[in-house]
């Protein structure tokens, strides 16, 4: 089952609304939420109108691109934008009690100091060729990233866990 975000349920979000409401009625400030972010990596992402160009190429060449989905192949935590190429190593990373057929890992994050040009959490297709980036709250401290490979056929399932 998939995870909601906290604000997303009708039921939380109504709770929220009210709590705020009442504090800004009785004038005390609404208590401040702790930064969290999470991101659940799609399975696969799909290129709409994908182009590529080459120099040099002979008369009545061309380049042929599949079309078909990219799957999941890795994920990554970034210093700064990942175009950047800052690519931050876990303070962890530690194989997951398996059961049967699947593999995984958790790999963890932990962040001290400042990052003036942000964190990013990426999600890499085709060995990082098209990612799925999303920029975290600076006040986050640190993410985990929980992997598993599932068999028949072969999928890569990641989720970023952020606080």
């Amino acid at each position: 089952m998939r995870s909601t975000p906290l604000l997303r349920r009708p039921a939380a979000r109504a709770a929220a609304l009210v709590a705020l409401t009442a504090a800004l009625l009785s004038g005390v400030s609404a208590p401040a939420t702790a930064a969290t972010a999470s991101l659940e990596c799609p399975a696969t992402v799909r290129l709409t109108s994908p182009r590529a160009e080459a120099a040099g190429l002979p008369a009545g060449t061309e380049i042929v691109l599949d079309q078909s989905p990219l799957r999941l192949t890795g994920h990554n935590v970034f210093d700064g934008p990942p175009a950047q190429g800052a690519a931050l190593m876990p303070q962890s990373d530690k194989p997951a009690k398996g059961g049967k057929g699947q593999g995984g890992s958790t790999a963890v994050w932990a962040f001290e100091g400042d990052y003036p040009q942000g964190k990013f959490l990426a999600c890499d297709y085709a060995g990082g060729a098209v990612r799925v980036v999303q920029r975290v709250d600076d006040a986050v401290k640190r993410c985990t990233a929980q992997s598993s490979t599932s068999k028949n056929p072969a999928t890569l399932q990641t989720r970023f866990q952020c606080d």
